[in-house]
This record gives C-alpha cells, structure tokens and sequence, in this order.
C-alpha cells in the first residue's frame, strides 16, 4: 500500500439524451469518490451529459481528444492506480474484437503495476466467441467483475451476480402510495407500435381507479412515441408532457419528480422502471414480444412477473395484469430495499480495494 493517493481512471463516455446511462455512470463515479483523483475519460460527447455526470472541483475530465493523455497517465504515470470501466452493456459483437484486445493489453500493464481494476455492472450485448475470450481474459485480471443479469454470468463464468446500477440510486419516498393517481407510459420509439388491446386495457384500468395517464420520455429518442402514444389513447384519454427546450439535467429532474407522483409506470426501458421504482412506482412492462432484459434485471432482486407479452393478450388480460401489480408497492418497495444493501456491500469492498492500491 503506497502513501500516495490513488489515481481513478475511470470511463464515463456516453451519448447526450439518455438519461438513464447518464445517471448509472454518475452513481458509479459516486462510488468511487473520496477513494482518490478522479480522472474521467468522457470521450466524444456534448455539453449536456457533462453537465448529467456533474464533475466536481478537482476531478479532472478528459475529452476524446485527450485520450492518449489519459491512457499514458493510467499506464505509465506515477503513484498507485485503479481502472475503473462505465456500467452498462458491453457489446462483444466480431467488430469489438480488435479493442477487447487493446483493453486486455491495457489491464494487463495496469496489473503488473500493482493496480485495481473495477468492472460495475454490466450485461453481455452482442457476442462472439472469440472476442468474448478476451473479455474474459480481462475479466480474470480484474478485482472486482459485476454482471446485472445471470445469463451474462453465464456466458463469461467468472465474476458475481448483482442488481443493476441503478438499484443504487438513493431511494425516494415521493407521494405516499395510496394518494398516487397517475399511470405513466414511456415506450421505445424504436419498438413495435402498441396494438389496440395495449391502449384499451391500459385505458379501461385507468378509468376504473380514476387514475390520469402521462406520456413521457427519459430517452430523446422517444419523444415522438411518447407524443403519438398520448395522441393514440384518444383525446382527453391521457396527457403528453414534451421534452421541450428543457437541457438533460432539467429533464432529468422533471421526470424523477413525476415518478414520485407515479402509482404505476409503463415502460419497456429498464432504467425508466428501475429509476421510477426507486420513486415508488410500481415497474411495470407490456410490450409485444418483450425482450428479456426487464425481467432478468428484475429477476436478479426477486422481483418476478413484471412483463407482460402483449402479442396476443386482450384488453381484459391487461387489465388484470395491471390490478395485480397495482397490490404489489410493499413488496417492490422491500426487494429494492434488498438490493441496495447488497450493492452497497459491493461498493465498500471496491472502494476499499482503491484505496489500499
């Protein structure tokens, strides 16, 4: 253990307009403070996400035209050290196999100068076999190997299962659950347009428990979605709440306080769930042939039956689904309680593999 402070290298790169990949990488940078220097790659990105990450007075950040600076000081620059990668998923398709390399070089050389590698929670994107190998490789040369979801775990068999990111953010009580009366909906614009059955059923249980239906984004990208979801639902049926001239950190903050007002919110998007959840939402997905990120994610802290196939379900079957997740705000309410403690044990053991580098 050196007497110098640690240097922490860590990635924060990221795409202004997604919220939520913002708020998972500023939780794992307020993770690691106070372990040491904070030294942030953020790459090729906009003012708006520098302004989400919220560096502070003496974290030094480093754009993409200072990459080489910044891998010449975590390789070869003095004192102790750590690496710490960005949350999320990493893709492993054939076309990454040439930087699983680079980064499996990188780790090395971090390694055999006595430093700390951090993987937070990831998920396993596209894959192949050999570019996953040398993931793996990095992964055995890594302290600390996070996966959100057991199937990646399975994939890559080395390192522990834990919940997402985001199941560390601070948790906030928002409106006490019985005064809730608002049902959000925000959709991928990406995805398949909801089928009539979506909007009747959902519409029908609103109606029934007098409760108020908002379209909103957290992605920018579906923005126009959340406009024609509201449009869909038929005129005074639901209410379009646009992102407007609002920057990333206004829309952040506008969207965190409707989910405190949320009894239910609707979403194929996981952090639009987690986050909302963590405001004391119930999280809820009915999508036409859902993927299975949503409820592996969920199933990781023993939430189950989250998602809902709508491919052939009817308004009735909506309906159901919903009043059965509409009794369920102890139980969510007690498996995030879970899951923040064991994020948090995880946090003191990196934290402390930092500082003792």
């Amino acid at each position: 253990m050196s007497d110098k402070p640690t240097n922490v290298f860590i990635v924060l790169t990221g795409v202004s307009g997604n919220l939520g990949d913002a708020v998972i990488r500023r939780r794992v940078l307020e993770w690691v403070r106070g372990t040491g220097t904070i030294h942030a790659y953020l790459g090729r990105t906009t003012p708006g996400w520098v302004e989400q990450i919220g560096l502070r007075d003496g974290e030094i950040p480093y754009n993409a035209g200072q990459r080489k600076l910044w891998l010449r000081k975590l390789l070869f620059g003095p004192g102790p050290r750590a690496l710490v990668f960005d949350p999320g998923e990493v893709p492993l398709g054939k076309e990454h196999l040439k930087s699983e390399a680079v980064f499996l070089l990188m780790a090395l050389i971090v390694r055999i100068r006595g430093g700390v590698i951090v993987r937070p929670p990831r998920a396993v994107g596209d894959y192949h076999a050999l570019t996953a190998w040398f993931y793996r490789l990095s992964c055995r040369l890594s302290q600390v190997v996070l996966w959100r979801d057991a199937a990646s775990l399975a994939k890559m068999r080395v390192g522990k299962l834990v919940p997402d990111t985001a199941f560390g953010e601070p948790r906030v009580p928002g409106r006490p659950a019985s005064e809730r009366r608002t049902i959000l909906v925000s959709m991928r614009g990406k995805r398949a347009f909801p089928d009539e059955a979506w909007f009747a059923g959902i519409a029908e249980f609103a109606a029934s428990g007098d409760y108020e239906i908002v379209a909103m984004s957290q992605v920018d990208e579906d923005e126009e979605r959340s406009r024609e979801l509201a449009e869909s639902f038929g005129e005074g049926v639901a209410r379009y709440l646009p992102w407007g001239s609002r920057g990333d950190a206004e829309q952040e903050l506008a969207i965190r306080a409707l989910y405190e007002e949320c009894a239910l919110v609707v979403s194929d998007r996981l952090h639009v769930l987690i986050l909302s959840a963590q405001a004391g939402a119930v999280p809820v997905e009915i999508a036409r042939k859902p993927k299975p990120k949503v409820a592996d994610h969920f199933a990781t802290v023993g939430l189950t039956e989250v998602s809902l196939d709508a491919e052939q379900a009817t308004a009735e079957t909506v309906v159901e689904f919903l009043r059965f997740q509409e009794t369920r705000h102890d139980e969510v309410s007690l498996r995030l309680a879970d899951a923040h403690t064991r994020l948090d044990s995880e946090v003191q053991r990196l934290a402390t593999l930092i500082v003792k580098a």
